[in-house]
């Protein structure tokens, strides 16, 4: 079979570049994913907690990452690749399942659905392309996934310090290997001819994933208020945490909706690990960032709703001025690439809510969540001011 035989799964570069149904299907998915996050977070809301949550979050986020490179690189309408998306939204719906007992008893059930979807699906992609020269990438992909399967494996084992430390040399052979290009004794690392990327494809599908966190912010928000008591607190606490998500998307997609796609096709090379400021791997960074806000933000929410009054203990204060504080980072990290600076007023209010934080501990939950509902009311003032009022809607672009 010749190269050209094969060449029918590549994305065709030429054609509209839109998110494809079967991608906003795959999507949903996360849905979930990212509420049975942010219950586990509530759960063991402590130093422990939150970092075995950010492990579990890295690895839900390197499963969708790298499917979005698939469907970037790939033709996204054909039916077989259409199943291999279904079935790996399907192991991610196992791996969520997964996850509020992942430190506990189904440690194991976590670490199969995990290594079966990465390991599978790279394998299945380089046999698919194993006579196109983009086949050496999933190639290279499986080999390191294989080798990352031992500490996962291992990791699920044992039990609680030892697994964590398992779980995150596990998730460090992921991404650095990614990093460095995966490279493989005879195969070398992947380079920028073994890419086929659509750039304004790829800033849509980071764009589209925001939408999903915060739309879960706005599911819990509104449950939790359901759920609860009705009282004036209560309500001021609904009120404010609705502004904060408002807030959270006017930061966002004020002018970043229109300049992130420039942002990839920037890039010099996407695959290059000797490239340090690679857009693309700052840009990936700076989302997975924001999504970790998001996630507190989420438990933030929850939390001032039932308690609007009392004394906020520090774990408490922590999620509700350090999901926004790393939102804002995270989006001063993307205003390296998107306008080649990092804006003063997202620097200003990040270092107001981490110094203001210490000050918080012990007052009432409402005046964490105010503080926060200020802070970034004011730098979405100031972002309005400094760059001109939003542009006129616009729709997604046509899916192929």
């Amino acid at each position: 079979m010749d190269t050209d035989q094969r060449s029918d799964l590549l994305r065709d570069l030429g054609q509209p570049k839109g998110v494809t149904y079967i991608e906003l299907f795959f999507d949903l998915v996360f849905v979930f994913t990212l509420f049975r996050l942010s219950q586990t977070l509530m759960a063991h809301l402590d130093w422990v907690g939150a970092f075995q949550t950010l492990i579990l979050l890295m690895a839900v986020w390197w499963v969708w990452s790298y499917t979005n490179l698939l469907t970037d690189t790939l033709d996204s309408r054909l039916i077989r690749l259409q199943f291999l998306i279904t079935a790996t939204m399907f192991g991610i719906l196992v791996t969520s399942t997964a996850i509020p007992e992942a430190f506990e008893e189904r440690g194991l059930l976590f670490a199969i659905a995990y290594v079966a979807i990465n390991l599978g699906r790279s394998s299945i992609l380089a046999f698919a392309l194993r006579h196109h020269h983009l086949g050496r990438r999933p190639l290279r992909g499986a080999v390191w996934f294989a080798v990352s399967a031992v500490p996962w494996f291992a990791g699920a084992m044992v039990e609680d310090a030892g697994r964590l430390a398992l779980w995150s040399l596990a998730l460090a052979i992921d991404y650095v290997a990614a990093l460095v290009g995966w490279p493989v004794p005879g195969l070398g690392r992947t380079s920028s001819a073994e890419w086929n990327l659509a750039d304004e494809h790829m800033a849509e599908r980071y764009r589209l994933f925001v939408i999903i966190a915060l739309g879960e912010t706005v599911a819990i928000t509104g449950r939790t208020f359901h759920d609860s008591d009705f009282s004036l607190h209560r309500g001021t606490a609904f009120t404010l945490s609705f502004c904060i998500t408002v807030s959270l998307y006017w930061i966002y997609f004020h002018r970043t909706r229109e300049k992130l796609g420039p942002a990839f096709s920037g890039a010099s090379d996407p695959a290059d690990g000797n490239e340090p400021r690679s857009r693309s791997k700052e840009a990936a960074l700076a989302h997975l960032i924001m999504v970790m806000g998001v996630v507190g933000i989420t438990v933030a929410d929850e939390l001032v709703i039932r308690h609007p009054t009392g004394s906020a203990p520090a774990s408490w204060v922590a999620a509700m001025l350090g999901g926004p504080a790393l939102f804002l980072a995270g989006h001063a990290l993307l205003g390296r690439q998107v306008f080649t600076r990092a804006a003063t007023p997202r620097l200003v209010g990040l270092a107001v809510l981490i110094v203001a934080s210490p000050a918080m501990v012990g007052l009432a939950p409402l005046a964490s969540t105010g503080l926060a509902a200020a802070v970034l009311a004011v730098v979405v003032g100031f972002e309005i001011r400094l760059n001109g009022p939003l542009p006129g809607a616009r729709s997604l672009p046509p899916r192929g």
